[in-house]
């Protein structure tokens, strides 16, 4: 009796962490802290100067989410532009993005890292990297057509 009892636990046990797929150190709500090339990344996707100039002055905040179900919600928000998309991992999904473009997402998650490959003209990539304990969060955008183009910024727990 007492191996079956174990068993249910291990298995409802195993069942929660698939319903949970990110780690909680990624889950709440990070405020910008510093940005390098974001820009020229955004020039590369054909954003117009004016738009790119409003974006680069900007603080937003993103929270991170998810639900007992294992969709995972990323929303970003700030005083010009507030977007919101949500997914499960390693499914395939239409996304609106803030520069304007529909791709085809796939999110995936790699260690410490969110990545989402953006499929769409060009292909994108966002990596959301979680650092010293989940307190930072760095998000990467880079273009594999053009490997010289790459997007840092530092995001900072709440």
């Amino acid at each position: 009796m007492m191996s079956v009892s174990l068993f249910l636990v291990s298995l409802l046990a195993g069942g929660a962490l698939s319903a949970n797929p990110l780690p909680d150190y990624m889950i709440g709500t990070f405020v910008l802290d510093t940005s390098e090339g974001f820009n020229d990344y955004m020039s590369a996707l054909g954003v117009d100067f004016f738009t790119r100039t409003i974006a680069c002055a900007l603080t937003p905040t993103a929270t991170n989410k998810q639900t007992s179900s294992g969709d995972i919600t990323i929303e970003t928000s700030s005083t010009f532009k507030s977007t919101s998309v949500t997914f499960q991992l390693n499914t395939p999904f239409e996304e609106s993005t803030a520069d304007g473009r529909t791709v085809n997402t796939t999110a995936v998650l790699n260690g410490n890292k969110l990545v989402k490959t953006q499929v769409g003209e060009p292909i994108s990539i966002e990596t959301r990297e979680f650092v010293d304990g989940g307190n930072k969060m760095n998000l990467i955008h880079t273009l594999p057509s053009d490997p010289d183009i790459k997007s840092f910024r530092v995001y900072v727990k709440q």
